[in-house]
């Protein structure tokens, strides 16, 4: 809204949720309004359907105003998107810390050379080789060094020093040495900078990771669905339950994947549109407005039958669980 209002087009509502309003006020030509369906929210600018009255020689209607003008707006529903979860994750890291990488074992690999010899959940490597080690890296540096020999490990377990002697096993698939462990996490508050810098690296990062899934996904690299607004409802009162740190993240994840699935080239979505505007700026015309919205409409269709079923999906998930 704020960016449709720098670029001198018309708006016409702000809505906080779908549906009818329950509550709204009008003020400098736009009616703000909240809605009882909590599942987003939209604002309409004046002339991005092509099909709703409207007068086409007003030069303040979307479709009059400059393509990189037309790019911003639709730019920023997504932009707010990763702002938001900028804001919470930089709130996040100066109340709770960023997570710090231990030498504690929080998960001993099954079949692994670490289980082979006893290397327990709980197990603090405080040592390898008579070097001593701090964090992760420092293991993972001098196991994947090593060759295949056998390695000296010095273990805090339970308070008790002990020694370990465990020959780190080739990955044939990375084709690197582990001793197959997974290390666990803690928060620490760290400097203010570093806290800035981490909340604008966490959506990117997040992002990619989100990026990668869906590929995954797609070629069935791994298993896995699509989650509705229901299964998301369940996930968010979860997270709840364990507190607000839990709560904070779930929502930092969300605000980044509605971020990236809107920006996915995608009839119907904002990434969509931001294609075409792409295409007309290198064509240097418009497409024929009524072919688009056509397009856009077909879009909306199959995204709103995928909401469908992975609406019934969630329902089922959550009917057959308490069915047991």
């Amino acid at each position: 809204m704020l960016v449709a209002r720098w670029c001198g087009m018309r708006v016409e509502r702000f809505s906080i949720g779908f549906g009818n309003a329950l509550a709204s006020f009008k003020r400098g030509g736009t009616v703000y309004q909240i809605a009882p369906i909590p599942l987003g929210g939209f604002v309409q600018i004046t002339g991005m359907n092509p099909h709703e009255e409207f007068d086409r020689s007003d030069p303040y209607v979307y479709p009059n105003r400059p393509r990189w003008m037309r790019f911003l707006v639709l730019v920023a529903g997504p932009a707010a998107n990763y702002l938001t979860a900028m804001l919470i994750g930089f709130f996040v890291l100066v109340t709770y810390g960023q997570y710090t990488g231990t030498t504690t074992v929080d998960e001993v690999v099954p079949g692994s050379a670490a289980q082979a010899m006893g290397l327990l959940p709980g197990d603090v490597v405080t040592s390898v080789n008579g070097k001593a080690v701090t964090k992760p890296a420092d293991v993972t540096v001098l196991v994947r060094a090593s060759g295949g020999a056998a390695i000296d490990f010095g273990i805090l377990r339970g308070g008790a020093p002990i020694d370990l002697q465990i020959a780190p096993r080739k990955d044939p698939t990375r084709g690197i040495y582990m001793i197959g462990v997974l290390f666990g996490q803690v928060r620490a508050r760290g400097p203010f900078l570093d806290a800035v810098k981490a909340a604008v690296i966490m959506p990117v990062a997040l992002s990619a990771m989100l990026l990668k899934n869906i590929w995954d996904l797609i070629t069935r690299k791994i298993e896995g669905g699509l989650t509705g607004p229901l299964g998301i409802a369940k996930e968010m009162a979860g997270a709840a339950k364990q507190g607000l740190l839990k709560f904070l993240e779930i929502i930092i994840l969300i605000s980044v994947a509605l971020g990236v699935f809107n920006l996915l080239p995608l009839p119907g979505l904002d990434g969509g549109r931001i294609f075409f505007v792409g295409i007309n700026s290198i064509r240097r015309r418009d497409m024929n407005p009524a072919i688009e919205t056509k397009i856009h409409m077909v879009g909306i269709m199959v995204l709103l039958m995928l909401l469908v079923v992975v609406t019934f999906n969630d329902i089922k998930g959550i009917f057959f669980k308490k069915m047991g």
